[in-house]
């Protein structure tokens, strides 16, 4: 009995004892929490989540597309030591087709710290860069996020449809999963991309990173970054072989030329011993290639030349520039020769492909360039920083992505990047490379982090090879968008010859409203990335849609405030546009044209258009965004009719004087002579109740002055001052040479408190030549009436 009683008191006090611990199940919970934002999002180290995290990872494609996702894990309170971490394959729903495991990466973020950030926009800190491939296990510090990077690839000729799988994620109790939800679209990207690009890989960075490798064994590396980039729809510049041999060249050039992947190359360029173009030896190469039928796809980009602007110590860039290309002509007339200069009245006819830095990108002498037989490139760099688009590591992914859209719509036909693989970094003392810790460090040369380069050498993690980024994932993403927009276009145009307007329809006008919920211009975009996650997906059904009735809409914005919506329809079809009918307005061929010129404010407006013909309906859906605004009133700013008035700027570098030339209102203008060989020479109008009468600007919406340039194609900036120091320098302007302007500014896009102004400052670079500029009626406009500005 006395066991009894004290096997039962023992039951007793281990129930008791029980009752008092956490309940069973909270053993199991996850140590983490997981966050699946959107593959254009870089999510620091120390970030928070937000409260409404997504964790189901989304993706969308079309077929022979890689897409990516990620999944964020943050660790509590305690470390996880050994998260483990798998996919599944992804199935399809109500169909036999899977994409297995075998066409699925996973990869581990590793995080790398700015110190010294690229821009103020940008805080310093840990940012997710480099994606190593992740081998089932992870460690996450306490209270730290870790990324995991998803890359599916969708195979050629699979079912479209909705495909399922999970990602599992398990450290102690049960594990955590994660849903994975891939639409396949109903079409498939070409292998061949059709955006030319030319991002550089260089040789000796990827030697040292390797090794110190030489020869044969170094060009096996080389290889190992080109291949690696034309995955990513990015081709390099250089073939990765010798090329001091021409028979031999081409003959182990033929595998790289030959393959669809590659857009571009860049041809060898060969001196002779004085320096000068060797062009019989350049002749030899292309006569050659010619006879191989492997020249279409080869450019001439020559070093020497490389971003040829007038300075002191090269006072003659552009007589070396038509030396040059005067060589290459005589040697090989049919390649075309990239210089990286924005269109310039004074190399009209020595240069073939124009290559401007993306904010120097003129639309209307480009668009007049081509349509002179030349074509456009572009490139971005050290510069332009935010709010310019860039690969740099610590900026926005919207922007990085975006940059292709807007290539499409501007017609620019190629990209171009200095260096994929600088593994070393620049020193100004020394003016040459030298070694870096590519792991540590994000600084290769001086103003940008991660500029310069855009993979890592494997060697420090035991791979022997490339290992990608985040920021080369993104870039192959908009590179898919932009194979995304050229196959709408192949739709449009193939709904254009059905209507018998394949030759007259404005396919520009058509994309447009899908452009402008994006942006309002290169510099002027929201960083939003389901916003364009969410305009990939209606181009991509536009695609896919099929034509109960053919019609096409354009929408043009013939004046601020004003769309012009343009339906072509089949022959007799009817048409309303938000439940109002539409009468024809033009009958041609085998279509009918039907217009309406909406009044819009600034916004986004839904535009819905019903066209039916026999019973059948097609249903166009458009969201037109509006980011103009009316200005009628003009406020004056200084008129620059009297001396007064001219005394008013100050500086003292420029000469300042009232003249009667180049006048656009009143009876004078102000001449400005910029002196050459001098360092930002500039002119100021500065300080409230002296240069004008307040610094409180905020009742203004515009800035505009008129600009007039007798002599060769001039760029200038207008720097705006805020009273505590600020500024922002991010409005450059170019202005042709015997070519007036009207300089244009919305204050809204100034990034400065406009109630704090100092002033603004008008600047242009250090030039071997003085430069003359006229200006005239600087004055500011508004939506309201007010007094004016001069003090």
């Amino acid at each position: 009995m006395f066991w009894k009683r004290k096997s039962i008191s023992v039951l007793l006090a281990i129930t008791l004892l029980l009752s008092c611990l956490p309940a069973a199940h909270a053993k199991t919970e996850p140590l983490f929490d997981v966050w699946a934002p959107s593959n254009t999002q870089k999510v620091m180290r120390d970030e928070p989540f937000p409260a409404d995290a997504n964790r189901v990872m989304k993706l969308e494609a079309a077929r022979n597309e890689f897409e990516s996702g990620q999944v964020i894990v943050k660790a509590e309170n305690n470390p996880l030591r050994k998260l483990q971490v798998s996919i599944s394959d992804l199935k399809q729903q109500g169909g036999p087709a899977k994409i297995g495991k075998e066409h699925i990466q996973l990869f581990r973020q590793h995080y790398i710290e700015v110190t010294t950030s690229t821009t103020p926009a940008y805080p310093k800190g840990w940012y997710p860069d480099a994606l190593i491939p992740l081998e089932g296990k992870l460690e996450v510090a306490a209270g730290e996020n870790q990324g995991i990077w998803v890359k599916v690839y969708v195979p050629k000729g699979i079912p479209a449809g909705s495909y399922t799988g999970e990602i599992q994620l398990h450290e102690t109790g049960n594990p955590v999963r994660i849903p994975v939800e891939l639409t396949v679209w109903d079409f498939e990207l070409t292998d061949e991309s059709h955006s030319k690009t030319g991002f550089g890989v260089w040789g000796g960075p990827v030697q040292e990173a390797h090794g110190n490798v030489q020869g044969e064994e170094a060009w096996k590396y080389i290889e190992k970054y080109y291949w690696a980039s034309v995955e990513q729809r990015l081709t390099p510049g250089y073939l990765p072989i010798p090329d001091k041999d021409i028979d031999e060249y081409i003959e182990r050039a033929a595998r790289f030329i030959n393959d669809p992947r590659i857009s571009a190359y860049r041809l060898p360029y060969y001196r002779d011993a004085q320096g000068e173009p060797n062009k019989e030896k350049i002749k030899e190469l292309v006569d050659k290639l010619r006879e191989k039928g492997m020249l279409d796809k080869g450019y001439f980009y020559v070093s020497e030349i490389d971003e040829p602007v007038p300075h002191p110590n090269a006072p003659n860039h552009y007589d070396r520039v038509k030396v040059i290309n005067d060589a290459l002509k005589e040697a090989a007339p049919d390649v075309p020769h990239l210089v990286t200069i924005q269109p310039l009245d004074e190399l009209l006819g020595d240069v073939d492909i124009w290559t401007p830095e993306i904010d120097k990108y003129d639309y209307d002498f480009a668009r007049e360039r081509q349509a002179a037989g030349e074509h456009v490139w572009w490139y971005t760099s050290v510069f332009p920083k935010h709010p310019f688009p860039s690969y740099h590591l610590d900026d926005d992914l919207v922007g990085t992505r975006l940059l292709t859209w807007m290539q499409h719509d501007y017609g620019v036909e190629g990209t171009l990047y200095w260096a994929t693989t600088q593994f070393q970094k620049y020193n100004a003392a020394e003016k040459k490379y030298v070694s870096r810790d590519v792991w540590k460090d994000p600084l290769a040369f001086p103003g940008a982090n991660g500029d310069g380069y855009l993979f890592y050498p494997g060697t420090e993690i035991g791979i022997d090879g490339p290992i990608g980024t985040i920021r080369l994932e993104v870039l192959r993403e908009s590179m898919e968008d932009y194979e995304y927009l050229w196959h709408y276009e192949q739709r449009l145009r193939e709904t254009a010859a059905r209507l018998g307007v394949e030759d007259s329809f404005p396919y520009r006008d058509a994309i447009r409203p899908f452009y402008d919920r994006l942006y309002e211009d290169i510099k002027t975009f929201e960083e939003n990335p389901d916003l364009v996650m969410q305009v990939r997906r209606e181009i991509a059904r536009e695609i896919v849609a099929r034509e109960a009735v053919t019609a096409l809409v354009a929408v043009e914005a013939p004046t601020v405030g004003s769309r012009t919506v343009t339906v072509y329809a089949e022959k007799g079809a009817q048409v309303t546009l938000n439940g109002m009918p539409l009468e024809v307005s033009k009958s041609e061929g085998m279509h009918d044209q039907f217009a309406r010129t909406l009044t819009l404010g600034p916004g986004l407006h839904k535009v819905d258009i019903i066209v039916t013909k026999n019973g059948m309906t097609r249903e166009i859906h458009r969201e037109l965004a509006v980011y103009e605004f009316d200005t009628p009133y003009t406020i004056p700013l200084n008129d620059v009719e009297t001396e007064e008035a001219i005394k008013r700027f100050t500086s003292s570098t420029v000469n300042l004087s009232l003249s009667d030339e180049y006048v656009t209102e009143g009876n004078h203008s102000m001449k400005a002579v910029f002196p050459a060989d001098v360092n930002f020479p500039n002119f100021r109008l500065f300080e409230a109740g002296k240069g004008f009468r307040s610094a409180d600007w905020s009742g203004f919406d515009v800035l505009e002055f008129d600009v007039y340039n007798p002599g060769g194609t001039t760029q200038f900036y207008v720097k705006f001052h805020q009273l505590n120091g600020k500024t922002d320098d991010s409005f450059i302007q170019t202005v042709r040479s015997q070519h007036g302007k009207t300089i244009r500014i919305p204050l809204n896009k100034v990034d400065l408190d406009i109630t704090q102004m100092k002033g603004i400052e008008i600047w242009v670079w250090r030039h071997s030549l003085q430069q003359t500029l006229y200006f005239d009626n600087f004055r500011f406009l508004s939506t309201e009436p007010g007094e004016t500005m001069a003090p």
